[in-house]
């Protein structure tokens, strides 16, 4: 498990650098209101994506070792299919009825409905890839992906001196695409074609168990990005895009608690043993909080010089939202190994729980702030938003499993085991090259 964990974090760690990277490329060459409109076109997507994971995302990985992998992917690729198209067309159709309700940027339908197709798709892949404990293979197409899309934006700048929306749209969508194939190929030995008799019963466990992960996800959502619609409609789209980038660089200091994360679900939907769960949990929890926390006090640290140098002048205002944001990016970490625990052992209930008391906070203190404070006020919503969220998932867990304040400070003992892990790892690393030499 800690081989996974680590090449998960490396993962993580070469593809923060590589998208930040692209948030400078964006920055420099695309400009303050292209970025914003770039935010807004990937968050129409990911909202579709979030109704196609009702039958796919973490729902994939619960069912993979109870259920025929043909049937799950069957099941996944023909959800998919449907919902794509039918809530891509209500998003659309709404932004015709009113401004407030519009999700799909003007002017951006037929890119939207291609990008959700391909990024669909290649997520079902990927959450099928984990449902089988494939983590190295997850591993090595998220950096695939990265590595494609950069390549492709730099070819659309330099070769074919595109400096718009759609120089960034066309490479995500090709990486993306890249993906898709080579995700395919390592399920291919998992397809043996079988009956399909008995689907009903495994299909309504998937949308019982995606209904609660889904709502707690698009309830969660709402909590991270309804913040870029209220900027966008009172403070227009440049204005988004340094807030965009702000959020962008701060949420990358999750890399920690998201690679734990997702080992941690893998693991527990796979071990199906609550307390080898709760004590894997709780051990995590401790190094998310603690590496988490290093990381925001040395972001926060930097001058503002350091983002303008790197960003241009008009993104002056990042380390502000930095800033506002650290304390809620911290307690959230704390609350992506508590809500990979509840999903782990099929609660996911309490994260719809939490992440709609959230909501209530972030539309509520929203509408308040970000009127009178834009970009900061937008910021400390956010941050209050989080945390009331993660203390409803810390009373729950605590009650659950009987623990204490204390019983989540990191001991001697704990600390010493996580790094003769890494010596251990470390070691067979060094044994691994010299053998190939």
């Amino acid at each position: 498990m800690f081989r996974k964990i680590i090449g998960t974090i490396g993962t993580r760690v070469i593809s923060a650098f590589l998208t930040l990277l692209i948030s400078v490329l964006n920055a420099r060459f695309l400009g303050a209101a292209n970025v914003g409109t770039i935010f807004l076109i990937t968050l129409s997507v990911t909202y579709i994506q979030l109704f196609n994971n009702f039958i796919g995302g973490g729902a994939l990985v619960y069912m993979t070792p109870r259920a025929g992998f043909f049937k799950l992917f069957v099941s996944s690729y023909a959800w998919t299919f449907g919902i794509t198209i039918i809530v891509t067309f209500l998003f659309d159709f709404a932004g015709t009825l009113s401004r407030h309700l519009e999700v799909i940027p003007q002017g951006y339908f037929p890119e939207v409905l291609a990008l959700a197709f391909v990024m669909s798709f290649t997520s079902a892949n990927y959450m099928l890839l984990l449902g089988k404990e494939k983590v190295k293979t997850y591993n090595i197409l998220t950096i695939l992906q990265i590595l494609v899309l950069i390549i492709c934006l730099l070819a659309a700048v330099f070769i074919f001196h595109v400096r718009t929306v759609m120089a960034y749209y066309w490479a995500i969508l090709i990486s993306y695409l890249i993906s898709f194939i080579f995700s395919f190929i390592p399920l291919w030995k998992f397809l043996k074609i079988e009956p399909l008799s008995g689907l009903k019963p495994i299909f309504r466990a998937m949308f019982r168990f995606g209904t609660y992960s889904q709502f707690a996800n698009i309830f969660q959502l709402m909590n991270y990005r309804i913040g870029y619609y209220m900027v966008d409609f009172w403070f227009g789209r440049a204005a988004l895009g340094v807030m965009g980038l702000g959020f962008s660089i701060s949420e990358g200091l999750w890399i920690i608690s998201r690679s734990l994360a997702m080992v941690q679900f893998t693991r527990i939907s796979n071990a199906m043993d609550f307390n080898y769960s709760v004590q894997l949990t709780l051990i995590l929890s401790k190094i998310t909080i603690v590496v988490t926390s290093l990381s925001v006090l040395c972001l926060v640290a930097l001058p503002e010089f350091v983002f303008t140098m790197i960003f241009g002048p008009e993104f002056g205002m990042i380390r502000t939202v930095v800033a506002c944001l650290g304390f809620g990016i911290i307690t959230l970490s704390f609350s992506m190994i508590l809500s990979h625990f509840f999903s782990g052992i099929n609660k996911p209930y309490h994260n719809t729980i939490s992440s709609a008391i959230g909501l209530v906070f972030t539309v509520g203190l929203g509408l308040l702030l970000v009127p009178r404070y834009g970009i900061i006020g937008a910021s400390l919503t956010a941050t209050i938003s989080y945390t009331v969220s993660t203390i409803y998932q810390f009373i729950v867990f605590s009650r659950m499993t009987h623990l204490k304040a204390r019983d989540f400070l990191l001991t001697l003992a704990e600390i010493k085991l996580l790094l003769g892990e890494v010596r251990n790892l470390t070691r067979r690393g060094e044994a691994a090259a010299s053998v190939n030499d």
